[in-house]
């Protein structure tokens, strides 16, 4: 996202499948992207899933934003590694959990509020998890 003052509600993005770690994982791409230059931004609900069916791929991060900026607004936001190779080193920015073969299905989640640690949830029912992320 490059543009100022954008607003996503609910995101879904599956990593390619048949990338390599030399031009997919290397080069430092993820599901989700703000500009660097981006002062306002809110994103709510979004997840970045991995299947890396034909390479062990890892990618730093699902999320990236710029840190300094105060109008960036991130909320409910997770990664989920669901079958294949590789993984998803990070939730955002190189924080939060690795999602990996030993956590395959459940989604480990950051709220960028508790920046001095990560949340990781395994099926909590709906309520709960609202009461963690809001």
């Amino acid at each position: 996202w490059n543009g100022e003052n954008g607003k996503t509600f609910f995101f879904q993005c599956e990593l390619p499948y048949d990338v390599t770690q030399q031009s997919f994982g290397d080069v430092g791409y993820g599901g989700y992207m703000i500009g660097d230059h981006v002062k306002e931004h809110d994103l709510r609900g979004a997840g970045v899933y991995s299947f890396f069916r034909d390479f062990d791929v890892n990618v730093a991060s699902g999320f990236r934003a710029p840190e300094d900026a105060n109008g960036i607004r991130l909320q409910n936001i997770f990664c989920v590694f669901l079958s294949g190779k590789g993984g998803i080193d990070h939730v955002l920015n190189k924080k939060g959990a690795r999602t990996g073969s030993d956590s395959q299905g459940r989604p480990n989640y950051f709220d960028p509020r508790l920046a001095h640690k990560w949340i990781r949830v395994a099926r909590l029912g709906r309520a709960r998890l609202r009461c963690f992320l809001t």
